[in-house]
């Protein structure tokens, strides 16, 4: 008589597996070449290579351009995309199109490039990269855009457990027009090849810490890589937790995996005017286009 055997095994456990295996074999193929070199400090820097090293929750004060005074005022939009290390065509027509309707611009998977430089400078946008690793003689990470300047920022560098390559978060602050408060906005990569969402709990945590500290309406955008239930339940219930709203899309063409999005964008003390998901070539990754005011 055979008896039957259940093995206390999740399909979210199994989905993890999967993925990891498949990304861990589609890698290997250039790995003997790919092994980026990590600052030895936390580095984020701006236009003009000034450079600070705050870790999150730790503000610095960010120094400010001189004869420039530019603050928020509503509505203002933000556009969330990972640029994808702008190795797609058209990436810089594409963005150049929606930087007509963007303020803000939080960015992942960002080559600070001599092409990334100019639509900058061209677009008189001022910007704040977070240095997550060198490769081929470019530094790479998230970055956030912006038509005003940063008055304060932190940030933050987690490496992936399995392949070792950082992820990073950077958090700045904002003057707000006729407001003694100020904007945060933050901009995280999330790590990815993980069994469990741990990692990604951990990844959080400066910022929940930072969100506590403040008192004005806060962004928190990005890449979370939210592929698993579990990766998805622990983030939205840290940010509902502390006061935060999803944004919601009528027509959602967010880049999905396992029929999960990856991308998103929560707001505290803000409220939604509009909200678009956009579909492109330009990235593996399709952006979000959301326009805000004060709630």
């Amino acid at each position: 008589m055979k008896s039957n055997i259940i093995f206390p095994v999740s399909i979210t456990f199994i989905k993890s597996c999967l993925i990891i295996l498949i990304l861990l074999f589609a890698i290997q193929g250039s790995a003997d070449s790919f092994f980026p070199e990590s600052p030895a400090q936390l580095t984020v820097f701006d236009n003009n290579q000034q450079f600070y090293h705050s870790a999150c929750p730790e503000l610095s004060s960010v120094r400010q351009p001189v004869g420039i005074e530019r603050q928020i005022s509503f509505p203002f939009t933000l556009l969330n995309w990972n640029i994808y290390k702008q190795q797609n065509k058209n990436w810089r027509s594409r963005l150049q199109e929606w930087s007509a309707k963007a303020d803000l611009f939080t960015l992942q998977e960002v080559k600070h490039s001599i092409q990334l430089k100019e639509f900058s400078r061209a677009n008189q946008l001022f910007y704040l990269h977070n240095y997550a690793f060198k490769y081929a003689g470019f530094v790479y990470g998230v970055n956030t855009l912006s038509k005003f300047p940063a008055t304060q920022v932190c940030a933050t560098r987690y490496s992936e457990p399995w392949i070792i390559v950082p992820k990073t978060g950077l958090a700045a602050t904002y003057s707000l027009a006729n407001s003694n408060q100020t904007l945060l906005v933050i901009n995280l990569h999330g790590v990815n090849f993980t069994f469990t969402s741990q990692p990604l709990k951990d990844q959080l945590q400066p910022y929940l810490s930072l969100i506590k500290q403040h008192n004005g309406p806060i962004l928190f955008s990005g890449d979370f890589n939210t592929w698993t239930d579990a990766r998805l339940d622990d983030v939205e219930q840290a940010l509902i937790k502390s006061g935060f709203k999803e944004t919601l899309f009528h027509k959602d063409q967010r880049t999905s995996v396992f029929g999960l999005p990856l991308d998103h964008v929560y707001y505290r003390g803000l409220k939604v005017i509009n909200s678009e998901s956009i579909s492109t070539e330009a990235s593996d990754h399709n952006p979000q286009l959301v326009t805000f005011d004060i709630e």
